[in-house]
């Protein structure tokens, strides 16, 4: 450790020489010369263990030594440069501690004249040389408490890096001093610069435990939650520190935001027609556009999965992709999930507020299936969300910046919903500045075999079951059959084979329900048989002409929420006894 001081202790001990005309010679516990004047200036760095047997004494004692007659004393008997010895006193202090011995610093005489002045002020010497070695050992435990304090600093901020959460020191004027890896990511957007001119106000609101943070910086402005410590009194140079995460972080933490995870590259998109590939073409393309997208098709065509992907192939791929479907929800809860809610802000509130999926989308893409079943008064605060990119959330009157896609999809005719003042125009425009539109199964059929052996693989997979062989009869009915449920119907006609196929992976399709691929009364007509075949005419129960009618209503008005909306109205019930009759 004395080697780290090698510069001072070697100024000290010239300074000492040329005041007392005395050499001096330092050693730390190894007996590496650290320090020496003189004869004793050579071979600083190196080993003098064959020598000093007085140094060698001391390093084992706690008290300075005094040498009168160092060759004839007894100390030096064995010492292997005694007849070359020169010295006619010397005096010798240990440095160290009380606790550690860092070395020992001798003081040598080789004048006649020198060594009667130190003989007569023997006391002052001593004390003088114990008082150098404590203040040098003094020295090192300074420098060695320091060492120690930097590399527990150093492990610190190890440890601060690899946290999940941002984190911001200040001194005690206020000045950053400190940030670390996280803190520079989650800010990114909003922090160009290095940490300078920038706010951090706490808005008043919470989510979770934590307080909610604006952070602004050159207009440019970002919601964060964190929490503020104040350090002791007793640290002078650092103040507080400031922990912080995104928003999106927190809540998913919480399990408020929680999504399922998906593979949603653009290969899995199953199918090579020219439809699918086109329709693959035109997802790539939106790779380097931010622009809203409008997906349509039948239900069951894989509109969500063509979301993902065009999630995926973008510049938001590390972002998160939030999912909604507006039919799915109550009008009266739609808007409190888009947009979120202070606490108090309504009846049944959560005391301390809930994040919108806009808010929880930031940065990445918000996907609003069944976008044809919300009410006409959310999509014109939709409509705002477009054009200004601020949302505000309920309760609260602070306008908060949003940066998101919007990723939107419909199986409903939304021209014929605009002529009808069901669907706003102005709101189908900004929706549809990128069209896609994903085929029915039925327009794809050359895909059919690519479709049944990738769901086989997933569902044999899945139930630890032998690769089942579909026979070549029962393929040639899937190619007849017109899918009206698509490829979200294929995919469970297929998890249907698997569960009933024998250990071999043979199937027995006598042992199939008779309704498999059966055409259903929504989109064949009931063909009864000629009265020259029975005895007495048919008759038709009620309840069964009551199911024909709703099943033709519905084949005809589509089975989305509007659809069912003008069956039941062209039916003459009832939305609610439209319900429970499917039931």
């Amino acid at each position: 450790m004395l080697l780290t001081l090698q510069e001072q202790i070697q100024y000290y001990a010239e300074t000492i020489s040329t005041i007392t005309g005395l050499d001096v010679d330092v050693v730390d516990t190894d007996m590496i010369r650290i320090a020496g004047t003189g004869a004793y200036s050579k071979g600083i760095g190196e080993s003098i263990k064959k020598a000093g047997n007085l140094l060698k004494t001391t390093l084992k004692g706690v008290k300075p030594l005094f040498v009168v007659n160092p060759r004839k004393s007894a100390i030096c008997e064995g010492c292997q440069t005694k007849e070359e010895c020169r010295e006619l006193l010397s005096v010798c202090a240990p440095i160290a501690d009380g606790k550690n011995t860092y070395g020992a610093i001798d003081m040598i005489c080789f004048s006649e004249s020198a060594r009667q002045r130190v003989l007569s002020q023997r006391d002052i010497y001593v004390t003088f040389l114990g008082l150098l070695a404590s203040s040098i050992a003094a020295r090192v435990r300074e420098k060695q408490e320091l060492e120690d304090i930097s590399d527990l600093l150093d492990a610190m901020s190890q440890v601060v890096n690899i946290n999940d959460k941002g984190t911001i020191l200040y001194d005690a004027k206020g000045d950053i001093v400190y940030h670390n890896d996280r803190a520079r990511q989650i800010l990114r957007k909003t922090i160009l610069s290095h940490f300078e001119n920038f706010s951090i106000t706490p808005t008043g609101f919470q989510f979770s435990d934590w307080n909610e943070y604006t952070v602004e910086q050159d207009k440019r402005q970002q919601l964060i939650v964190g929490k503020s410590a104040e350090l002791s009194p007793k640290t002078n140079r650092f103040s507080s520190v400031f922990v912080f995460d995104t928003i999106q972080s927190v809540i998913s933490r919480s399990g408020q935001g929680a999504t399922v995870s998906f593979d949603s590259s653009l290969d899995h998109i199953i199918g090579q027609s020219p439809l699918v590939i086109k329709l693959k073409e035109q997802i790539a393309a939106t790779a380097q556009t931010n622009s809203s997208v409008l997906i349509t098709g039948e239900s069951g065509t894989g509109k969500e999965l063509v979301a993902r992907a065009v999630h995926a192939i973008g510049d938001r791929s590390d972002e998160p992709f939030v999912a909604i479907n507006c039919g799915a929800i109550p009008d009266t809860l739609l808007e409190s999930e888009l947009f979120g809610y202070v606490g108090g802000a309504f009846t049944g509130a959560l005391r301390q507020g809930q994040i919108g999926k806009f808010e929880l989308a930031e940065g990445g893409v918000l996907f609003l299936d069944e976008i044809s079943s919300m009410p006409l008064y959310l999509q014109v605060k939709l409509l705002r969300v477009l054009q200004e990119r601020t949302i505000t959330r309920l309760g609260a009157n602070r306008p908060v910046s949003v940066d998101i896609r919007v990723i939107a999809a419909t199986n409903d005719n939304l021209h014929e919903l605009m002529d009808q003042n069901m669907f706003r125009s102005d709101l189908y425009y900004r929706l549809n500045v990128i069209p896609l539109h994903t085929p029915p199964l039925r327009n794809r059929l050359d895909d059919l075999d690519l479709l049944v052996d990738h769901f086989t693989d997933k569902y044999c997979s899945l139930f630890g079951k032998k690769r089942i062989s579909i026979p070549r009869r029962l393929m040639e009915k899937m190619r007849q059959y017109d899918w009206p449920g698509n490829i979200r119907e294929l995919e469970n006609a297929v998890e249907y084979l698997v569960n009933m196929s024998a250990e071999d992976g043979t199937i027995n399709e006598a042992a199939l329900h008779s309704g498999f691929l059966q055409p259903s009364g929504r989109h064949t007509s009931r063909v009864l048989p000629s009265s020259g075949t029975m005895e007495q005419p048919p008759v038709v129960p009620l309840q069964e002409l009551e199911r024909q009618a709703i099943l033709r209503a519905l084949a005809y008005y589509g089975d989305s929420s509007t659809g069912k909306k003008q069956a039941a109205k062209a039916l003459g019930i009832g939305l609610a006894t439209l319900y429970r009759k499917l039931k």
